[in-house]
């Protein structure tokens, strides 16, 4: 009866330790389990913080930092070229339709025009042409015939690079011709051709052709107006 009493009193002590140690593993994980949750809950807390968040960029937003990288003469507004421009082309070397000389390098022989620009590529030019002309038979300067030419084209320009350009253009003026007394009129088709280089801001020079050809009627004492003169001009735009 006493060695039973004994072997019970060991066992019971080997299933008390047993249970101890359960409780401490029990313990363990758990300080373990909770320890990860606080830390997996921290972590979430931090990425959902409104504070932190990038808000995406409006469409609009791009437009602008995109439009505003885009150099233009106007801040940004959207053109490359003025959209006025004035200048004066000499006509250093006219070619008449009619009966007369060729005339080299003559100063009195000029255009005057203005420009208007809808957009970079299309425009419209009023002008003013003055040219005299030495007829044939001639001697000295006593027989010089003087046409003068007002009217207006539609045109077209491109950009080359930031400085160079070309324009072309067609249209009507009324041609008036005098030869002393003589007196004659007509309505003349105007084409031209254009290529220019900006010398300094908003200064160009500029090299052309300019045709203007018509003729006075169709009786027999009518006859052919107009010239074709190459040109090179100056010209200021805003």
């Amino acid at each position: 009866m006493l060695f039973s009493a004994n072997v019970n009193r060991s066992g019971i002590l080997r299933l008390r330790c047993k249970e101890k140690m359960n409780f401490k593993n029990v313990k363990y994980y758990s300080g373990l389990f909770y320890a990860g949750l606080m830390i997996l809950l921290t972590s979430n807390s931090q990425a959902a913080d409104p504070t932190k968040l990038t808000e995406p960029k409006s469409i609009s937003t791009l437009y602008e930092k995109q439009s505003s990288q885009t150099p233009t003469i106007f801040g940004g507004v959207g053109r490359k070229l003025p959209t006025w421009q004035t200048g004066l082309d000499m006509l250093i070397l006219g070619t008449p339709h009619y009966g007369a000389f060729r005339n080299q390098l003559n100063l009195s022989n000029r255009v005057f025009w203005g420009e208007w620009w809808y957009n970079d590529s299309w425009g419209v030019k009023g002008f003013l042409s003055e040219q005299s002309f030495r007829m044939f038979g001639s001697s000295g300067s006593s027989a010089k015939s003087s046409t003068r030419h007002l009217g207006v084209i539609a045109k077209t320009q491109h950009l080359l690079s930031e400085s160079w350009k070309i324009s072309a253009g067609m249209g009507l003026a009324n041609t008036e011709f005098s030869l002393g007394s003589q007196r004659k009129q007509g309505n003349s088709l105007v084409s031209e051709f254009r290529i220019g280089m900006e010398i300094l801001d908003d200064f160009w020079t500029e090299a052309g052709i300019l045709t203007i050809d018509s003729s006075s009627g169709s009786g027999s004492g009518d006859q052919r107006l107009g010239s074709t003169g190459y040109l090179i001009g100056f010209s200021y735009g805003f």
